[in-house]
């Protein structure tokens, strides 16, 4: 018992960008037997009854656990934004492998969205799970967005005008100084 929960510890670091900093917990829950998956998904149910870290509904979401859907609707439920909602909203989303009622939420949630900050538009990344025509509609209104990153995202899930396929091949492309190469 002492090691699952040690093993609990190591899929779910705490809430620091010191532990969570480009950090992913695939390779330790591939590594997992039946049992631990099992003592693992009840933990992260419970856990998820009390905290709404996202981080451990996207573990939930890599297991595919059909048993934390309720525990996902509850925080649903109890979040107050629309970018909450449609994150919400999508893990259940992708746990079933398409929900009606989920691309509704999101899609009315998507129409109420006002971005502060930039940073914001990486809700498109969540909306775009979807495969929902209307929600890339409404995505669709973002591309000329005041904001960067919030264009920028928009743009990316679209691929709109090829953008994700050159941004890809910006990110394989030399350096300006190797130029010569």
């Amino acid at each position: 018992m002492r090691e699952n929960e040690l093993l609990l510890k190591k899929i779910i670091p705490p809430k620091t960008r010191e532990e969570r900093d480009c950090f992913s917990n695939e390779e330790i829950i591939a590594e997992l037997n039946q049992e631990q998956i099992k003592y693992i998904e009840k933990r992260l149910i419970e856990l998820l009854e009390t905290d709404n870290d996202y981080l451990i509904a996207e573990t939930l979401v890599h297991i595919k656990s059909e048993k934390s859907i309720p525990a996902i609707f509850k925080q649903l439920k109890k979040s107050s934004s629309s970018f909450e909602k449609i994150k919400w909203a999508s893990f259940i989303n992708e746990i079933n492998n398409g929900d009606k009622e989920m691309e509704l939420i999101a899609y009315n949630e998507c129409k109420k969205m006002e971005f502060i900050y930039e940073i914001e538009g990486i809700v498109f990344c969540d909306l775009i799970k979807f495969k929902s025509p209307r929600i890339e509609k409404q995505i669709e209104k973002y591309i000329e967005h005041k904001y960067f990153l919030v264009n920028h995202y928009a743009k990316l899930v679209l691929n709109y005008n090829g953008y994700s396929d050159n941004y890809n091949q910006k990110s394989n492309s030399k350096e300006w100084w190797e130029f010569w190469k």
